[in-house]
C-alpha cells in the first residue's frame, strides 16, 4: 500500500487530479462554511470566491518560487478553522457594518488574507504541477479533478456530512500532495475540535440546523418536547404544541407565563382562518416541521399539502414536533422547492399559505443583500392564484415591519399581479422584529376591528409607512435589496481595497511572461465564464431551489461540457475559432430570449434537461474557443492565471444584474466574450499565436 501510494505521489497527472480536486473542494467549503458563520460576508456576494481565485492566480502566476513556508500555512489554516469554530462566542455574528465598522474591516482583511495565503500556496503546487504536462492533457486532468471535488461536496451536502468530514478530505488530500505527517497531526486536531463545536448541529444541503428545547413551556399546557430551531446560527421557527382556541383573547390565558409570547405566535397561525371563506383544502409552502399544518388540522381542514425544502427540517415534522403533523393522514409531505411544486400542480386549493419562506435566515443580515428568491417573485404569486379554488385565498407573511423594503416591495408586488392592494396588516412585536401578513383572492373576508385589535395588528401601510419600490419578477428576484447609497459604496470600497495588494502580486508575476495578445482573450474569456455559470445557477434555481446540491450539479455540468470541449479541440485539432464564436454568440442568444414557465403541462425531467442544455451550451462553445488558444498558448500556467484572474473579476461584475436583471447576463456575456476575440482580428491570415510573438532581440 505505501508503495503504490508512494507511485501515485510522483504521477504528475494524478497529481495534478489531486491538487485540483482539493483546491475545488475546499473553495465551496469555505464559501459554505464561512457564509454559514459569519453573516458579515453574505453582505459581499461572492467575495469568498474572489479571495479564492485571485490566490490561485498568483500562486499560478509565482509557481516557480518556494513554496509559502509551513509556518505561515498553519497559522492561516488555524486561524480560519478557530475563527469559525469560535464565531458565537466572539460575537462574530453580530458584526454589522453600521455598529462595527472597524471591527469588520479588520475581519475581512484578516480572512482575506488568510484565504490568501492559503490558496496562493496551492496555486503554486497546481503550476509546478501543470507544467510537467502538455497543455491540454494537463487541463484536462484539471477539470476532471476540479469535477471530482464539486461531486465530492455535492454528495457530501446530500448525505448531510458535517465540517469534521469536509475538513477530514482536505487533510488526506494535503496529507497525500505533501506526505508530511505534520498535515496529519494538524488535521486531526482541527478535525477533533470542530466535531465537539458542532456534536449538536446538522449540516442539510440548506443549512447549519440545531435544535434547541423550549423550556419555558414545559409548565404550561403545552407540555414538554418543544422547540426552537437555528438555521445558520438564527432563529428559524419554533415547533410547539397546537391548543386549540376559541379566541385570540384566551391566548394569554393558556399560554402562561409565556402568554404574550404566544399570542404573537398564534397570530401568525389563526388569523389566515379568521379571513378565509373555507378551508377544506389547503397548500402550505414552507411548512417547515409542522405548526402551520397543525393549525390547518385543528381548524378541521380535510386536506392538507405543505411543500418545505430542506430534507431534515421536514424529517422533525414527522420525527420531532411534539404533534408529528406530518404522519397524520391528511397531510402529504413534498420535499422540494415552492417554485418547482407550483409549476407542475394541477390542485386547486381553498387556502394557500405562504409560511415566512426565508432562505438562510437572510433578512436578519442586512438589507442590501442579493439573494435570489424564486417564491415571492410575479410570476410565483400568479401561479399560485391560478391553484386557488373559486372561494380561496392567499394568505402570506413575512417577519418584516412596515418600514423595510421588503414588505413594500411585496405589497407592490402583490398589487400589481392581483390588480388591486392586498389586505394587508403590520404586527408590532415585543420582541427581535415585526411581522406583515397579506391576505389576497376571491374568497377573502375583512376582518372586523375589534379582531384586529385581539391579534395585535394593525392595517398596513400606514401614514407615510409606504412608498413605491422595484417590484420582484423572475428576472429580478432580489427581494431584499435596498438601494442605499451608503451600503453600495462601503461594498465596492471594501472590495477594491481587498483586491489591491494580490492584482499587484499578480501583475508582477504575469509581466513580461505572456504576450498581450496572449492574456486579453484567456481574461475576457473567464469573465464571461464566470457570469454564465453564476446565470446558470441563478436560473436553474428557479427549476430546483437554491440548494447546495442544485449549486453542484449546475457547476459539475459545467465542468463535464468544459471537460469534453477541451477533448473535442484536442482530437480533431481545431484552428479556426469564427464558426465556434457563431455558434457561441447564437447560444447565448438562446439563453437570453429562454423563458422557463411558471407552470407547465410538459414533463419535468424534459423542462429540466431542456432549461439545463440552454443555459449550459455557451459553456461548450466558449471551452472549444478557450481549449484552441489554451494550446496555443507560449506558456500555459501563466493563461491560465489570467483566465482566473478574470472569473475572479466576473464574480463581480455579475452583481450588475441588481441593476439590469438575470437575463442581462447573457448579453454582458456575449459582450465580453466577443471581445475576446478581438485580438484574434490582427491574425486573420496567421491564427497561431506563435507567430506574432516578437522575435527575440540580438
Amino acid at each position: 500500500m505505501a508503495i503504490q501510494l508512494g507511485t501515485l505521489r510522483q504521477n504528475h497527472a494524478f497529481r495534478l487530479f489531486a491538487i485540483s480536486l482539493l483546491i475545488l473542494f475546499a473553495e465551496v467549503m469555505s464559501i459554505r462554511w464561512m457564509g454559514s458563520e459569519i453573516p458579515l460576508l453574505r453582505i459581499f456576494p461572492n467575495l469568498i470566491l474572489m479571495t479564492t481565485f485571485i490566490g490561485v492566480s498568483i500562486g499560478l502566476a509565482t509557481s516557480e518560487r518556494p513554496f509559502v513556508p509551513p509556518g505561515t500555512m498553519i497559522i492561516a489554516v488555524v486561524g480560519i478553522v478557530l475563527t469559525l469554530a469560535f464565531a458565537t462566542p466572539l460575537q462574530i455574528r453580530h458584526l454589522t457594518l453600521i455598529d462595527h465598522l472597524f471591527i469588520c474591516v479588520l475581519l475581512l482583511g484578516f480572512l482575506i488574507f488568510n484565504l490568501n495565503v492559503i490558496f496562493i500556496s496551492l496555486g503554486r503546487v497546481l503550476g509546478r504541477e501543470f507544467a510537467t504536462l502538455p497543455a491540454l492533457k494537463a487541463y484536462s486532468f484539471n477539470l476532471l479533478g476540479s469535477l471530482a471535488g464539486v461531486i465530492a461536496f455535492g454528495v457530501g451536502s446530500w448525505l448531510w456530512l458535517p465540517p469534521a468530514v469536509w475538513l477530514l478530505v482536505t487533510t488526506l488530500l494535503g496529507f497525500f500532495l505533501s506526505n508530511k505527517k505534520l498535515v496529519l497531526y494538524l488535521g486531526a486536531a482541527l478535525i477533533a475540535l470542530i466535531a465537539f463545536v458542532y456534536r449538536d448541529s446538522t449540516w442539510s444541503p440548506y443549512g447549519n440546523i440545531r435544535i434547541v428545547p423550549l423550556h419555558e413551556f414545559d409548565t404550561t399546557p403545552l407540555g414538554t418536547g418543544n422547540y426552537s430551531l437555528l438555521s445558520n446560527g438564527d432563529y428559524y421557527h419554533e415547533g410547539v404544541r397546537i391548543l386549540p382556541v376559541k379566541s385570540l383573547s384566551e391566548i394569554e390565558t393558556l399560554y402562561k407565563p409565556c402568554g404574550k409570547k404566544a399570542r404573537s405566535f398564534r397570530t401568525w397561525l389563526e388569523v389566515p382562518f379568521l379571513v378565509a371563506s373555507k378551508w377544506d383544502k389547503v397548500l402550505i409552502l414552507g411548512g417547515g416541521s409542522g405548526d402551520d399544518v397543525q393549525a390547518a388540522l385543528i381548524h378541521d381542514a380535510k386536506h392538507v399539502d405543505t411543500v418545505e425544502i430542506d430534507p431534515f427540517i421536514a424529517s422533525c415534522g414527522r420525527l420531532r414536533h411534539p404533534e408529528r403533523p406530518y404522519l397524520n393522514e391528511k397531510v402529504n409531505v413534498f420535499v422540494e422547492d415552492a417554485r418547482t411544486f407550483l409549476r407542475y400542480d394541477k390542485d386547486k386549493y381553498d387556502l394557500i399559505q405562504f409560511a415566512y419562506l426565508d432562505p438562510g435566515q437572510a433578512l436578519r443580515i442586512t438589507s442590501f443583500l442579493r439573494t435570489d428568491n424564486y417564491v415571492y417573485t410575479k410570476e410565483s404569486i400568479k401561479s399560485a392564484l391560478d391553484r386557488l379554488s373559486p372561494e380561496g385565498i392567499i394568505s402570506l407573511s413575512f417577519a418584516t415591519g412596515g418600514d423595510s423594503p421588503v414588505t413594500r416591495r411585496l405589497y407592490k408586488t402583490i398589487t400589481e399581479v392581483w390588480g388591486k392592494p392586498p389586505l394587508a396588516f403590520i404586527q408590532e412585536h415585543t420582541g427581535a422584529w415585526d411581522s406583515c401578513f397579506f391576505f389576497f383572492g376571491p374568497g377573502l373576508k375583512n376582518l372586523p376591528p375589534e379582531t384586529v385589535a385581539q391579534a395585535g395588528l394593525r392595517p398596513y401601510p400606514g401614514k407615510g409607512e409606504y412608498f413605491d419600490t422595484r417590484t420582484a419578477e423572475d428576472d429580478w428576484p432580489f427581494l431584499y435589496i435596498d438601494f442605499n447609497v451608503g451600503a453600495i459604496y462601503i461594498y465596492v470600497l471594501t472590495l477594491l481595497s481587498a483586491m489591491v495588494l494580490p492584482l499587484q502580486l499578480l501583475r508582477k508575476g504575469l509581466s513580461g511572461k505572456l504576450y498581450p495578445l496572449e492574456v486579453m482573450p484567456m481574461f475576457f474569456l473567464g469573465l464571461a465564464f464566470m457570469l454564465m455559470e453564476t446565470k446558470s445557477i441563478i436560473a436553474l434555481s428557479l427549476l430546483y431551489g437554491s440548494t447546495w446540491l442544485v449549486n453542484s450539479v449546475v457547476i459539475g455540468v459545467i465542468l463535464l461540457l468544459a471537460f469534453l470541449a477541451n477533448l473535442l479541440s484536442d482530437r480533431f485539432q481545431l484552428k479556426r475559432l469564427a464558426p465556434w464564436y457563431f455558434c457561441l454568440t447564437l447560444s447565448l442568444l438562446l439563453d437570453y430570449f429562454f423563458r422557463i414557465p411558471a407552470y407547465s403541462e410538459q414533463h419535468p425531467l424534459w423542462l429540466s434537461f431542456l432549461a439545463a442544455i440552454i443555459c449550459c451550451l455557451p459553456v461548450f462553445f466558449s471551452g472549444i474557443i478557450f481549449s484552441t488558444l489554451f494550446k496555443r498558448s507560449s506558456n500555459p500556467v501563466m493563461s491560465l492565471a489570467a483566465n482566473i484572474i478574470g472569473a475572479a473579476f466576473g464574480g463581480l461584475l455579475e452583481n450588475l444584474c441588481i441593476l439590469t436583471g438575470v437575463k442581462s447576463l447573457s448579453l454582458l456575456a456575449l459582450a465580453l466574450y466577443l471581445l475576446s476575440g478581438l485580438p484574434l482580428l490582427f491574425l486573420a491570415t496567421k491564427p497561431e499565436i506563435e507567430k506574432i510573438r516578437p522575435e527575440p532581440s540580438n
